[in-house]
């Protein structure tokens, strides 16, 4: 039988799923509460995926007994788990539960456990006979996985779309196997928006024959009532349909994938594949279009909730001008560039919204997604993976120079301010538009620089005004013509979306790259400079990066990364890492979006790129750490987060970073240098509750537990490793 054969819908009314993305919290009600309506109070935990089910377990039954139910745990998990599986006494408690829910973890453990070799055991009869009944059957992470009939093992998205499927683990490529088919209606893949996992479904789908595919989110569910879904939960679902789709037969090309995201309270009729929006949601208003542009993006496009981003924007945006995005990323190893577009589909697409206490929520029905390959020469490979400046048409100069200070040079007792000065020229045009006070904030820094006997200029640009003022010509020449532009600190997301409104590049955007062309000084300080870069840290602790990964937006845990202006090439940058602890987030941003090298700037520090910032010059009060990540020391997209070799330079002031090299030019003491480096790592072991590498543990704990190692490499350099498990508890 071919997989193609297995999605014939069956008539069975009865059927109740809870298919839960992963990262079950326990304090999701929602999830919990439709799972107590649908089961009748009463569930059967298997903890068989995991690899410490005792515990596991034990916790999920009291998380479920804290919500009221009735919950015991099944015996069926650990070394014995196979012949308890074919134990009477299990099955007859399944029957008296009704109800069962799968932990994470393995979802191979969990189809070896009730079906070895394919036969099918008295549990998972058990199962069957009571789901049939009317019993509920709900598994998150590998518990969802494994309830469609193709089940994905493992594998990211990169690695299916450039090698395939594989049979061998040892292998690069995705792996399949068969699941026990609770679930009838496609392929399920789970965590999937955060593990940017659409390219994994998409070629498991293709590979299988399958027309449909079901990608869940964490701390999300899709509950199933007979041919009724429903999603409930912190983000929602994205349903493929493969129908008209086409794709070349070495399955690196896919065209004319039709795209749905469903969010938290819109339903789907599974046999008809017709989508319900949930009540509240309404067209997208006039006055609510935000995009008129792509975001011409570098982020990974399998990289966390990158996709997400895109189609919000999508969503938001002037379907006249604006109905298609994409973001691309490359596998180093095969030169292989892969690009995902989303497309509305004139006349069919449609855009929904609601704005709730918990925020904007989003569906988007009958999009068009396509997925396309392509290999680069060594030329394009190396400009892509080194090279992230935006230039807006207007190549820098060889005298233009972009300073960014890891803090407020006002703040303090004026060093900073003063040798921020000593590189500026003529009048400063103050530019306050990250600050949520632009106008006192511009008139406080005008009277510090009187102070200094020099002369700035609020130039008046805010979030609010920006489409004004990018009508008056006056102004806009009066920005390019000048020869230093101070961009103070503050929330630098309100900065990139003044300077890129509604996604456009806007003329007072052109008119700093202009000035900047022609040897301005362009000054972002704080936040401003983050916002500098290509790719812009927004928010998170170092904790929450190494502990969640990267989220879309400051109200959920993780590392928020969003797109920056741009005029700053050579890699990411940071602010702020003394007091702030930032080191730690850094690393996982350049992780996380391919990038090799990152800059944390210390406080009363500045960092000074010329011309076209292959040499940079350090000054102020401690520094810069210069960040290398080596990508092939990666693991990413997994329950773990892991990174060997990360090398940490720190420059002194005085000191020059050359960028041809990645290396430090030294003009100061290399003790000095590594022993600042061994306080940051120890400061950021401390933060995280990290323990030394090679420390002994039990193997539950291991799972557990971050694991830090750093080596002097000499050169006042360090090696860092890190070792950290992502919250998804395995529940």
């Amino acid at each position: 039988m071919s997989f193609s054969d297995w999605f014939t819908l069956r008539d069975e009314p009865q059927r109740r799923l809870a298919v839960i993305g992963g990262r079950l919290e326990d304090g999701n009600a929602d999830i919990y509460g439709e799972m107590h309506r649908l089961s009748g109070g009463r569930i059967l935990v298997f903890p068989t995926a995991s690899g410490e089910p005792e515990e596991v377990g034990v916790e999920t039954v009291q998380v479920f007994r804290s919500y009221g139910f009735e919950a015991e745990l099944s015996p069926v998990y650990g070394p014995g788990a196979a012949a308890a599986a074919q134990d009477a006494a299990n099955a007859a408690q399944v029957t008296r539960f009704g109800s069962v829910y799968f932990t994470g973890g393995n979802q191979t453990t969990i189809v070896e456990t009730l079906a070895p070799g394919g036969v099918e055991s008295p549990v998972l009869a058990a199962i069957r006979a009571a789901n049939a009944a009317g019993g509920l059957v709900a598994g998150s992470s590998a518990g969802a996985a494994m309830m469609s009939k193709v089940m994905i093992v493992g594998g990211t998205s990169l690695d299916a779309v450039v090698h395939g499927v594989t049979d061998d683990p040892e292998k690069p490529g995705m792996l399949l196997g068969e699941g026990l088919d609770f679930f009838p209606f496609g392929v399920i893949d789970q965590h999937f928006i955060k593990r940017g996992r659409l390219g994994r479904l998409i070629v498991a789908m293709a590979s299988a024959g399958a027309r449909r595919g079901f990608g869940i989110d964490e701390n999300t569910a899709l509950f199933v009532n007979g041919r009724r879904g429903r999603v409930i939960g912190e983000y929602g679902m994205i349903v493929l349909d493969m129908a008209d789709a086409q794709f070349d037969p070495r399955g690196r090309t896919f065209q004319d994938i039709r795209f749905s995201y469903l969010d938290t309270g819109d339903e789907i009729d599974l046999a008809r594949m017709k989508a319900i929006p949930g009540h509240g949601k309404r067209r997208v208003r006039a006055s609510e279009i935000a995009y008129r542009a792509p975001a011409r993006s570098q982020r990974n496009v399998f990289g966390a909730y990158t996709l997400y981003d895109l189609l919000g924007r999508l969503v938001l945006g002037d379907a006249q001008v604006y109905s298609a995005d994409r973001a691309g990323t490359v596998d180093l190893k095969s030169s292989l560039a892969v690009t995902v577009e989303l497309e509305r589909v004139r006349g069919h697409s449609r855009n929904l919204v609601a704005l709730t206490e918990n925020g904007f929520r989003m569906t988007a029905l009958n999009y068009r997604a396509n997925v396309m390959s392509e290999k680069l020469s060594a030329a394009r490979l190396a400009n892509r993976a080194t090279h992230l400046q935006r230039d807006y048409g207007v190549k820098p100069g060889a005298g233009s120079r972009l300073l960014l200070l890891g803090s407020s040079p006002t703040q303090g007792h004026g060093e900073m301010l003063r040798e921020m000065l000593a590189h500026c020229e003529g009048d400063i045009g103050i530019l306050a538009a990250a600050s949520a006070e632009p106008r006192e904030t511009a008139a406080s820094i005008i009277r510090r620089l009187a102070g200094q006997g020099r002369t700035g200029i609020d130039l008046g640009v805010t979030i609010d005004n920006v489409e004004h003022c990018g009508r008056d010509a006056e102004l806009v020449e009066r920005i390019a013509g000048l020869k230093t532009i101070f961009l103070p600190g503050g929330n630098q997301v309100r900065l990139v979306e003044t300077l890129l409104y509604r996604g456009e590049e806007t003329p007072v955007l052109l008119a700093l790259a202009r000035a900047h062309a022609n040897g301005a000084a362009i000054i972002g300080a704080s936040g401003a400079a983050s916002a500098l870069s290509r790719f812009m840290i927004a928010g998170g602790s170092s904790h929450e990066a190494f502990r969640f990964g990267v989220s879309t937006d400051t109200g959920h845990h993780g590392l928020v990364l969003q797109e920056g202006v741009g005029f700053f090439g050579s890699g990411i940058v940071d602010q702020n890492l003394f007091s702030s602890r930032r080191l730690g987030r850094l690393i996982v941003a350049c992780a996380e979006e391919g990038v090799r090298y990152g800059f944390g700037i210390c406080e009363e520090s500045m960092m000074n790129a010329r011309g076209d910032g292959t040499l940079i010059d350090v000054y102020g009060r401690y520094g810069v750490v210069l960040v290398e990540v080596n990508p092939d020391e990666l693991v990413l997209q997994s329950d773990n987060f892991a990174a060997r070799g990360v090398k940490l330079s720190f420059a002194l002031p005085g000191d020059q970073i050359d960028m041809s090299r990645g290396a430090v030019i030294r003009h100061s003491s290399h003790d000095q240098a590594t022993a600042t480096l061994v306080r940051l790592v120890n400061e950021l072991v401390k933060e995280c509750g990290a323990l030394p590498l090679g420390t002994p543990l039990p193997e539950v704990l291991h799972r557990k537990a971050m694991v830090m190692g750093i080596t002097a490499i000499g050169e006042g350099s360090v090696s860092l490793d890190i070792d950290s498990p992502r919250d998804d508890r395995s529940l």
